[in-house]
């Protein structure tokens, strides 16, 4: 079972994920130090997980320890840009 929590929705998101952690794969490693944002968080068995979306529109999960948050940037993610390119 899993609990949504957006409120962090859009932040920018910069993932380091400790080097050999078993709990992530090389698409995490692919993915570390480049920028995506926040789509959701959600819990899971007491840990919180982030679902980060990237400009090539892919997505990966990261524990939110491994982010680095810059709650200041300008709020965004691939589906806003797309909402904007419409108008």
């Amino acid at each position: 079972m899993h609990r949504h929590k957006t409120p962090l929705r859009g932040v920018k998101a910069v993932p380091h994920p400790q080097p050999d952690d078993p709990n992530y794969t090389a698409v995490n490693y692919a993915y570390s130090g480049k920028t995506g944002h926040v789509h959701e968080v959600v819990e899971v068995g007491g840990r919180e997980l982030v679902k980060v979306g990237f400009d090539d529109r892919k997505i990966v999960y990261y524990f939110i320890d491994d982010l680095e948050l810059d709650t200041d940037a300008k709020r965004g993610t691939f589906h806003d840009r797309d909402l904007e390119n419409q108008t």
